[in-house]
């Protein structure tokens, strides 16, 4: 999808898919709950441009940024992202989940490790649930751009079988 092609539409229907995946029971907090609330009838640098969006980087303008986070979070950890990432080398954008988990690791003490492996593997596990969701609803993730691409391929002979 284009920039201009992400709505608040598109963004509450992802959204929606997310939590209802990463809160099973509900209850996520207020603070998640407002980031949640994207205003109505926005879409493209209008509604990413909103602060409850993180950029990256943080100081690039809408049009020239690789990545926007609303931090969504899940059950158990605060800081798994709801992402819509720019693919590289072009100017569409897919929608991603961000653990944002790994980069803990070496600050675990021993006596922690097995509490954070189980962490890593349920945020895998939400990661996976969530995206194949997103795609199988037919939202635009990388998934769905690399079939778009590889069929493209095939369509100019590109992919042609032995």
């Amino acid at each position: 999808m284009k920039l201009d092609e992400v709505t608040s539409e598109l963004l509450k229907q992802a959204i929606d898919m997310y939590l209802a995946i990463a809160y099973p029971q509900g209850g996520w907090s207020e603070s998640v709950a407002e980031r949640a609330r994207l205003p109505e009838g926005l879409r493209g640098a209008a509604l990413l441009s909103d602060a409850r969006f993180e950029r990256v980087p943080a100081d690039a303008p809408v049009e020239a940024a690789t990545r926007f986070n609303l931090r969504l979070g899940n059950a158990a950890y605060l800081h798994m992202k709801l992402g819509i990432d720019r693919v590289s080398d072009s100017d569409e954008y897919v929608l991603v989940v961000d653990t944002h988990d790994k980069h803990f690791s070496e600050m675990v003490q021993e006596k922690e490790r097995e509490m954070y492996r189980d962490l890593l593997a349920n945020n895998q596990r939400l990661h996976d649930e969530i995206q194949n969701a997103w795609s199988a609803a037919g939202l635009p993730t990388f998934e769905r751009y690399l079939r778009s691409r590889l069929e493209g391929l095939r369509g100019r002979g590109g992919g042609k079988k032995a």
